[in-house]
């Protein structure tokens, strides 16, 4: 009975990444049909009823508004501080889940793929999900506890396994088949088990001289405008852009002000005055004032400010001063440091190895943005944008003294811009506005902008000029790694010839030699790295050989197979069950996300989120 009454006071907890998958496919028949039918059929879809659609289903506002805010609040009950670049990156991975949740929950559909609750009954009793078998109510010792989990499935109270149950049948035991369906394409050979022992568990010692492009980079030409040029027809499709816009920007950064500071410093008295009160209780104000995110253990709970045991040198040096000044048992400050006031509880000092230490607590109060500071900042931008549409962008910069940045080639999809970081707001600005457009103030975590759409670039071609520098590295490395290829080429004959790696290594200095190295093949050889056209080389030779020119990340190396350890056959067959499972585990998931990926390729998405943010 605990263990059911705490699973349900965790319920939250133990579904709610999962159920993510589940809500989807709960709401998929919802979401379809949200679109007007007239805007499909022309082509369109209404931004107010669709920030997306995935094969004429409706991703809903709504739906993804929410999903974005919870996983947004569970980033800052878990004390994290959310930035707009975090918010960028949430918003990403939404959008992502929704459009290959849909694209599940439409192929499941077409091919019939369903769960009976005699099938739901089966898992849950026998093959409990892995989401369940990490819960801690079902665990002893940090390890799954079958009695535990068979105690609370025959013992229910309530309703409290209903959604777990819905989950199971909706889609975790759908998409188990669909993955099934798949993985039954997958074969691993006796051969592929081999060559995944001998990658992983057998050594193999190797010589080799590398050649790398930075061998031969003095003597290949450098490609000429002439050449740029005609690299540059020949992949002029590579250089297709969509449609650009030029901003120019000034901000005013968000910096806390002297106002702000003296406030700080002022809260920062009244809580050292509380506690040096008698019967104060320092863990308590600690846990109820600090700053220091290193506080936080559980949402509920903190560390008391404790900061341990330290010497000099480990902390900032106005915090240093102040906690060694003090005698144990006494609360300094307010000390200011980089990090703000700090209120120090000195409560032992000793001598470690002939070094004096401190153990102590502290309460962090940081220096803040104060709402004053922040309208006062509002205000000036807010002037600024008044003075930019009465008498012109340029005559604003100069009467308030202020510059401008330019944000020049931006894309729907940019989300950086110079000096003031993501920004997504001033790129929507660019993208729904007219040249000569003057924005209101715009704001994201650390500055108030205001924004002048310069001018747009139509969709085109990139230029000649915009990606010479581009085509230079990439003519020029390819140049190299051809006179690598050559060089190395010349090498093998010579050592066929009788020369020695010694030899070579002698006539070139630039020439990477390796005498000899054993590895593993699952890790990179010396100067060689990792190579995959190695690792196939040597699995397909025998001692002795000659192998080569393999490709490197670095150029060409030609390597002498020198030896091989003795295989264990024993071995190999007590862990050729575990191979098995995990060359069809890779392979499986590949052919899965390979799938996948051709149904997106086919799927007809409508993104609207340039409407959005």
């Amino acid at each position: 009975m605990a263990i059911i009454s705490t699973l349900r006071n965790r319920m939250h907890i133990v579904l709610w990444a999962l159920l993510i998958l589940f809500l989807l496919s709960m709401t998929v028949g919802g979401l379809v049909g949200g679109a007007n039918i007239l805007d499909q059929l022309l082509g369109k879809v209404d931004p107010t009823k669709a920030i997306g659609m995935v094969n004429g289903d409706v991703i809903s506002p709504t739906d993804f508004s929410n999903l974005v805010t919870r996983q947004i609040d569970q980033l800052r009950s878990a004390g994290q501080e959310v930035t707009d670049q975090d918010i960028d990156r949430i918003r990403e991975q939404v959008w992502e889940g929704f459009i290959r949740d849909i694209l599940i929950a439409q192929a499941l559909k077409e091919m019939d793929i369903s769960a009976t609750d005699e099938e739901v009954v089966y898992h849950l009793r026998n093959a409990p999900p892995a989401f369940l078998q990490k819960e801690p109510v079902f665990q002893t010792d940090g390890q799954f506890d079958m009695e535990k989990y068979q105690q609370a499935i025959n013992n229910p109270v309530g309703n409290e396994w209903a959604e777990i149950e819905q989950f199971m049948k909706k889609s975790y035991i759908p998409n188990y088949k669909l993955q099934q369906l798949l993985f039954s394409t997958v074969n691993v050979s006796e051969e592929e088990l081999w060559d995944e022992y001998k990658k992983n568990y057998v050594d193999y010692t190797v010589s080799a001289l590398h050649v790398t492009t930075r061998t031969v980079q003095d003597s290949v030409e450098a490609p000429t405008e002439d050449d740029l040029r005609a690299e540059y027809q020949q992949r002029l499709d590579e250089f297709a852009r969509d449609e650009l816009r030029n901003l120019k920007l000034v901000s005013w950064k968000k910096v806390p002000s002297l106002d702000d500071t003296l406030r700080t410093e002022e809260e920062a008295r009244r809580i050292l005055d509380l506690a040096r009160q008698e019967g104060s209780d320092f863990t308590t104000l600690a846990n109820t004032y600090t700053q220091d995110p290193g506080n936080q253990v559980t949402p509920d709970s903190g560390r008391g400010g404790m900061l341990g045991w330290f010497r000099k040198g480990q902390m900032v040096k106005p915090f240093e001063e102040a906690a060694f000044t003090a005698s144990p048992g006494s609360v300094v400050g307010p000390v200011l440091s980089p990090f703000g006031y700090h209120i120090i509880k000195v409560m032992d000092r000793r001598t470690q190895k002939g070094v004096e230490e401190v153990k102590a607590a502290h309460i962090l109060l940081k220096i803040e943005l104060g709402a004053s500071t922040r309208e006062h900042l509002r205000r000036e931008a807010t002037l600024f944008t008044y003075d930019a549409q009465d008498y012109g962008f340029e005559a604003a910069l100069d009467t308030h003294q202020v510059k401008a940045v330019a944000a020049d080639h931006l894309t729907k999809s940019t989300t950086f811009l110079p000096q003031v970081g993501p920004f997504r707001d001033a790129v929507r600005f660019a993208f729904n506005s007219s040249v000569g457009d003057i924005s209101g103030p715009l704001e994201n975590d650390n500055y108030f902008v205001v924004c002048k759409l310069d001018s747009i670039l139509e969709a085109g071609t990139r230029g000649f000029e915009e990606v010479r520098d581009q085509l230079r590295r990439e003519v020029l490395e390819r140049r190299q790694r051809v006179k690598a290829k050559e060089l190395a080429t010349a090498y093998r004959r010579k050592v066929e010839s009788g020369a020695t790696f010694e030899d070579l290594k002698k006539e070139n200095a630039e020439v990477e030699y390796m005498p000899q190295d054993t590895k593993r093949l699952s890790r990179g050889f010396n100067t060689i790295g990792r190579s995959y056209y190695l690792i196939g080389a040597l699995l397909g030779s025998e001692p002795g050989a000659l192998i080569g020119p393999v490709e490197t990340a670095r150029g060409y190396a030609i390597v002498k197979f020198l030896s091989v350890a003795p295989i264990d056959s024993s071995d190999f067959e007590a862990k050729k069950l575990t191979l098995l499972q995990n060359l069809q585990s890779a392979k499986g998931n590949a052919v899965y996300e390979n799938w996948l990926q051709a149904r997106r390729d086919e799927a007809e998405i409508v993104d609207n989120r340039n409407y959005y943010f």
